[in-house]
């Protein structure tokens, strides 16, 4: 008995000081919590004015629903600025931002008369007296200025006065008549200083949905939708985004954290239809450019130098001994131009125009579109494995393209031994819907045929009667550029041409075309035309 409760008493001797022991640790875990939480506070401060100093306090996710509503309730405070910035953007934007409807009279009476088409716009300052509206020239292409409705952040509806576009650039302006009200006009910033990653809203109406914001980043820069050229828009440079852009935003603002407007959204990569996270945003720097060149002289003075270009592949800048691809490499010289006259020779690489490095094709397009016409420009170039400094006054567009020989109707060859016959090979021939027979313009053979040496293209090795080129093109020439796009193979000028019709000549109206052709005859240097039709 005694031995029993003996061992009886050993065993209860722990639970007599268990208890104490338990409210000593609690006590000291307490202690140390609090001897904790003033440095935690040190670091993330109740309050900031600086946002690279936020860090989020969510210290209990395990905890109870209270106590995780007190994290979120704290975590947001620290992430409140950046939420209010947002707001802020969007607040700021609102009034600037207007929903455009255009109602336009088809063309071609057989498809139905008239359409309604849907955009945004941005109100925008300019150096001339009146109110103007910044859109896309597709919203309210064809449509005269009394069926063009404006509904403005406040929900009044008016008509511009007067409307000038530019088609190569997608660009259109709207005035607004003197007698309409005061509007408040967005800040314009400088679309060259925009980083890929920079975080941007885009505003507008998509589906009709007036006054939607959506959000993203610039995804990347200097990108251009082969479709577009089609429609006969050349000057590409895009912004590309993931903020949602749909149906309806064409024309309305993308916009920085600091409330002005980098970018006018005009596109999307879609398979559907809807956004799928890949926009494309006119850089507001070249949108500004061409509404000055409308409000000034009426249309778009561009500049040009008088050269044939191509994007430089990475085995091409190898072979040059450039030690990656940049810039555009120069495929041919038009005689008499600007660019012949300051010396640049097929093959030259520009790397340079103007103090701007050149990244691609499109961007070289448009910094020559953009400089002073009849002043000189430095172009940096690379030539025989070295760089080569050359002052080329460039020239407008129109003029040079103009001194460039054109097709005379009468002077298609009666047979094809006036030039030299091109060579098909099995499985490189493709029959189009515009009744041509081509094939691609293989290495090497552009000797063979009097052409400047890495010239590329189609072939033509058959025209049907039937088709609308037969009197302009024949046997041996060599498409290499539709719309100032220019191609590598046969295929590609041929989806060229089916996008800008699904039918031949005479059935569906389609956009104007024009046709970089090369021409050699045997004694004589090659020559370039430019053929202008009708799809």
């Amino acid at each position: 008995m005694i031995t029993k409760g003996q061992h009886s008493m050993t065993r209860r001797v722990p639970w007599v000081w268990l208890v104490p022991t338990l409210f000593l640790g609690l006590d000291l875990g307490w202690r140390l919590a609090d001897h904790h939480s003033p440095s935690l506070a040190a670091q993330i401060p109740p309050q900031h004015n600086s946002i690279k100093d936020i860090k989020v306090a969510v210290t209990n996710p395990r905890g109870t629903e209270s106590e995780i509503h007190k994290d979120l309730q704290t975590a947001y405070e620290q992430f409140a600025p950046v939420n209010e910035i947002f707001q802020k953007v969007a607040k700021v934007m609102s009034p600037s931002v207007v929903h455009i409807n255009a109602r336009k009279t088809l063309p071609n009476k057989a498809q139905g008369g008239e359409v309604e088409e849907s955009g945004s716009g941005v109100v925008v300052a300019t150096n001339y007296p009146g109110q103007y509206i910044l859109t896309n020239n597709h919203v309210v292409q064809d449509a005269p200025p009394r069926s063009i409705r404006i509904q403005l952040a406040d929900g009044r509806v008016i008509s511009p006065e007067r409307v000038w576009a530019d088609l190569k650039a997608d660009i259109a302006i709207l005035k607004i008549s003197d007698s309409a009200p005061r509007l408040v006009p967005a800040r314009m910033g400088d679309s060259d200083e925009i980083s890929v990653g920079t975080w941007v809203l885009a505003l507008g109406s998509p589906f009709g949905l007036m006054h939607s914001v959506s959000q993203g980043i610039i995804s990347a820069r200097g990108r251009h939708e082969a479709e577009l050229f089609q429609d006969g828009v050349e000057n590409q440079d895009f912004l590309q985004t993931d903020a949602a852009i749909n149906p309806g935003n064409s024309g309305g603002p993308l916009v920085n954290l600091k409330g002005e407007i980098i970018g006018i959204n005009t596109a999307i990569a879609s398979q559907g239809g809807g956004s799928e996270g890949v926009g494309f945003s006119i850089p507001i720097n070249l949108a500004r450019w061409i509404m000055d060149q409308l409000l000034s002289n009426g249309r778009v003075n561009r500049g040009a130098m008088g050269i044939d270009l191509d994007e430089l592949l990475a085995h091409k800048a190898e072979e040059l001994g450039l030690d990656r691809p940049r810039g555009a490499i120069v495929t041919a010289v038009h005689p008499e131009s600007p660019a012949l006259l300051a010396g640049l020779k097929g093959q030259d690489v520009i790397l340079r125009f103007n103090q701007n490095d050149v990244t691609d094709l499109n961007h070289l397009i448009n910094l020559v579109s953009m400089a002073p016409i009849g002043k000189p420009a430095e172009v940096v170039i690379w030539r025989d494995r070295k760089r080569i400094s050359l002052q080329v006054t460039v020239g407008a567009r129109d003029r040079v393209l103009a001194q460039m020989p054109q097709i005379p109707s009468n002077d298609r060859p009666s047979s094809p031994i006036r030039r030299p016959r091109p060579e098909t090979r099995p499985g490189k021939s493709i029959q189009g819907s515009w009744g041509l027979l081509v094939t691609d313009l293989e290495p090497g053979q552009s000797a063979r045929m009097g052409l400047t040496e890495g010239t590329q293209g189609a072939v033509v090795i058959e025209v049907e009667t039937s088709s609308p080129l037969a009197k302009e093109l024949a046997s041996g020439d060599v498409i290499t550029a539709i719309n100032g796009r220019r191609f590598t193979t046969a295929k590609a000028v041929m989806d060229a041409l089916k996008l800008a019709t699904d039918e031949v000549p005479g059935g569906k109206a389609g956009k104007p075309l024009e046709i970089e052709v090369m021409r050699t005859k045997p004694g004589e240097a090659s020559q370039t035309f430019v053929l202008k039709v009708d799809s």
